[in-house]
């Protein structure tokens, strides 16, 4: 499965990046969650390791990212090595006019493959997107 969503934020890359890249936060604007918690030490890196509680049409499944690629205040790449399935997580913030264009895309492979599963997943980060411009907004 795999899926791309894509919001215009009006906010600076790095003020958005600061939020979206940030665990602590992530409970804040990724909705049906539980907070993410890092398990590694120090500020995000590559090879930080942060476990997420989330779930999807009903069904709890927790998972643990690892982080494989991060350009400060424009890319983070997270690999799935923990959990139900795998994959990689990639969230991208590009400076637009007036704003930020942020990106996530998700590429993994269910063993339970549903038929709304890419739809859910979907609708969920876009309706996560617009949470997280509206804590940017609130924020700066």
């Amino acid at each position: 499965m795999e899926f791309h969503a894509e919001y215009v934020i009006h906010a600076a890359p790095a003020d958005v990046a600061r939020i979206m890249f940030d665990p602590e936060l992530e409970a804040q604007w990724v909705g049906k969650t539980g907070n993410a918690e890092k398990l590694t030490d120090g500020p995000i890196s590559v090879g930080s390791r942060v476990r997420h509680q989330a779930g999807l049409l009903g069904m709890r499944a927790p998972f643990v990212t690892e982080v494989t690629e991060l350009e400060p205040d424009r890319r983070l790449v997270m690999e799935i090595v923990e959990g139900p399935e795998r994959g990689i997580v990639v969230y991208q913030v590009v400076p637009t006019a007036g704003g930020s264009v942020v990106t996530v895309h998700a590429r993994n492979n269910p063993k339970l493959p549903l038929p709304q599963a890419p739809w859910a997943r979907k609708h969920h980060v876009e309706e996560n997107l617009h949470r997280l411009a509206s804590l940017v907004a609130r924020l700066h």
